[in-house]
C-alpha cells in the first residue's frame, strides 16, 4: 500500500506539470530507462535530510529524478539522479559542505 500511496503522488505530480502519462512511464520502468520510485528514495536515504518532493521528468530520452529535501540546517537542497542508473548527477543549495562534514560535538 505504501508503495501504491508514493507511486499516486508521483503521477499526481507528474501530471499536473504536463509531463509524461502513466503509460509512458510504465513503458519506461519496464524497458529499464527508469528505476522504480522506491530505490530513488532508498538512494536517497543515504544523505543526510528529509525528501520534500520528488520529480520525473524526460529530455531527450534521458530520465531525470529531481528531488527537494530539506537537511538537518533546515535549508532546502535539490539533488538530481538520473532516472536509469540513480547516479547522481547534481546537487544545488546553500552550504552544502555539511551535509558530507559530521557535525562537531557540543563542548560542555
Amino acid at each position: 500500500m505504501n508503495r501504491a500511496l508514493g507511486l499516486f503522488a508521483l503521477l499526481c505530480s507528474l501530471a499536473a506539470h504536463g509531463e509524461p502519462s502513466e503509460a509512458q512511464l510504465q513503458q519506461a520502468v519496464s524497458e529499464g530507462r527508469v528505476k522504480p520510485f522506491h530505490e530513488v528514495m532508498a538512494a536517497a536515504a543515504h544523505l543526510p535530510g528529509r525528501v520534500l518532493r520528488v520529480d520525473l521528468s524526460e529530455q531527450d530520452g534521458l530520465w531525470l529524478y529531481e528531488l527537494r529535501m530539506i537537511d538537518r540546517e533546515n535549508s532546502v537542497i535539490k539533488v538530481g539522479y538520473r532516472a536509469d542508473t540513480l547516479e547522481m548527477v547534481w546537487l544545488k543549495g546553500h552550504h552544502l559542505e555539511h551535509l558530507f562534514i559530521p557535525p562537531a560535538p557540543v563542548a560542555e
